[in-house]
């Protein structure tokens, strides 16, 4: 088996945050074996030689909050309803091919269906090419909760993730989770901003024993827990609790930032899911969901610069799949970090790269250093010259993903 080496590479050093020309990058099967200066490399016949001068390496990105089984549809509920039994496997499984036509090696799914486990488990064994999954299924919500709406027909996946109340019901929860492949654990600590007429935004969801029970027990198993929460008092009550990331943290108080980054809970901002530049789209939702949707957007740019001043660690994760955030456009949150939080370009790539893998929790993906797994994007432009030059998709060169050259210049190759 011939072994790839990236000639004369430029490559973002996504721990030190840092560009390093003039080297080598030697891949044999899914990983990074050797890194060399240029004028080093113990060339042989079993290598196949790629010069890459004047372009740029970075590893590959990280988003970690997606939803693959959705289609961003305003009309979320008609699509959904015109959907038969298992359509969902291969709904996520064609949007998680257009983040990897952008450069997006992993994904976070942050809850859906339980074809989760399966579809993760066809990619890493072979049997399909395709990002690296990480996938929570069915968050944990309590009976009763407000978020269950809509007829029975609709309501069917709400009621499906339930669980009993109290500590032992929230145990058996998660272990049903662990036992079905979930990778870790989602739920919420405040009501959402898309979902019905009866969701508020600043009614938690559990009481803060069950919650607790919820943290204590997943962190047993070996799982992260990530809690969606917008209202200031929900965003309070996972910090609390002590959750592993706070996923939108809309409305965060300065008191919650600093106890976030003294616990090193992770803000996953999601930029891109904000209506307020898309007035197309407002007008199709809902009146309760336009005043809600007005009252985050309008708050959590600045809340959310107030996580950046302070250090916050913050990770990539966009929302994709919701309405009116399609997938394969996770880029455009890395520039919006960038634009309209004051992230310096560095700090926005490592959002997307090395702090994305420490939330995840896996040291071989987000960095490019020898024993990593060889999950690449090859740039025509750099990114920490200008930003914007994520979203010119002429830009992409080539992704690599474990070692296989799957995308040249935005076309797939999945061979």
């Amino acid at each position: 088996m011939e072994n790839l080496v990236l000639k004369n590479a430029t490559f973002f050093d996504s721990i030190q945050g840092k560009m390093v020309p003039g080297k080598d990058i030697t891949i044999e099967g899914t990983k990074i074996t050797n890194i060399s200066n240029s004028d080093s490399t113990d060339l042989n016949d079993t290598n196949k030689e790629i010069d890459l001068s004047e372009k740029f390496i970075f590893p590959g990105f990280i988003d970690c909050h997606v939803h693959l089984e959705s289609s961003s549809e305003v009309d979320w509920a008609k699509e959904l309803m015109r959907k038969k039994q298992g359509a969902e496997y291969y709904v996520a499984y064609n949007n998680s091919l257009r983040h990897l036509r952008t450069g997006f090696t992993t994904l976070r799914d942050c809850g859906g269906a339980d074809w989760g486990s399966p579809l993760k488990h066809s990619i890493n064994n072979g049997t399909l090419v395709g990002p690296n999954l990480y996938v929570a299924q069915k968050p944990i919500s309590q009976w009763g909760n407000q978020e269950f709406f809509g007829p029975r027909y609709l309501a069917k996946f709400v009621e499906e993730g339930r669980v009993l109340a109290g500590k032992n019901g929230v145990i058996e929860a998660v272990r049903d989770r662990k036992t079905k492949g979930s990778d870790f654990i989602k739920t919420m600590t405040s009501g959402g901003v898309l979902h019905g007429q009866e969701s508020q935004l600043e009614r938690t969801l559990w009481k803060s024993e069950e919650l607790e029970e919820m943290v204590t027990e997943a962190h047993r198993l070996g799982m992260k827990v990530a809690s969606h929460a917008h209202s200031t008092n929900g965003i309070q009550h996972a910090v609390d609790a002590g959750v592993d990331s706070v996923e939108h943290g809309s409305i965060v108080s300065e008191d919650s930032l600093e106890e976030m980054k003294t616990k090193g809970i992770f803000l996953v901002p999601t930029q891109t899911s904000k209506f307020n530049d898309k007035p197309e789209l407002m007008k199709q939702l809902p009146p309760e969901i336009q005043q809600k949707t007005n009252l985050v957007d309008n708050a959590m740019i600045e809340h959310h610069k107030v996580a950046v001043q302070k250090n916050v660690k913050i990770a990539c994760g966009t929302d994709a799949g919701v309405p009116g955030n399609p997938h394969g456009t996770s880029h455009l949150e890395i520039i919006s970090y960038v634009k309209d939080l004051g992230m310096n370009e560095i700090r926005a790539l490592q959002s997307a790269t090395s702090i994305a893998s420490e939330l995840i929790g896996n040291k071989l993906i987000g960095s490019i250093k020898e024993g990593n797994l060889a999950d690449l994007v090859i740039l025509e432009k750099n990114p920490l010259n200008n930003i914007s030059v994520l979203s010119d998709m002429s830009n992409y060169h080539a992704v690599v993903k474990s070692g296989m050259i799957v995308v040249k210049k935005g076309r797939l190759f999945l061979n």
